[in-house]
């Protein structure tokens, strides 16, 4: 399974849907930036709690598919270096944090050394 990380406006990754990005964020963050793009070929679709399927499509970087939007987040999966750069530069852009999936928040300031994870958890990046 993948490490995801996350671009949220909260602390907690979980808590994303009390302070929403919301798609005309995104279509914003796009307008403005020109390496990114909505796909229109990659996309996944999703049921909510009531079983209504939405479709969300990848934002492709530079012509990849790497980040999608997902209900109040953008999410990618597995980044490398290059694409934790430019989530925490899209994230910069939202006014927003980029979290991983352990809690840990990567510093607008320093794009690649994430913070501490929430108190009692190991980074990801730490196997000993």
């Amino acid at each position: 399974m993948a490490y995801d990380l996350h671009i949220v406006r909260t602390k907690d990754w979980t808590e994303a849907a009390s302070a929403p990005i919301t798609k005309q964020d995104v279509d914003a963050l796009i307008a403005a930036d020109s390496e990114l793009a909505w796909s229109t070929t990659d996309n996944v679709d999703m049921a909510d709690a009531a079983g209504v399927s939405t479709r969300y499509f990848m934002i492709t970087w530079r012509g990849e598919p790497c980040f999608w939007w997902y209900r109040d987040q953008i999410q990618c999966s597995g980044p490398d270096d290059a694409q934790v750069s430019k989530l925490v530069q899209m994230a910069r852009a939202l006014k927003a944090h980029t979290v991983g999936d352990d809690g840990e928040i990567y510093p607008l300031e320093q794009p690649s050394s994430p913070s501490s994870p929430k108190s009692g958890q190991k980074p990801w990046w730490r196997f000993w």
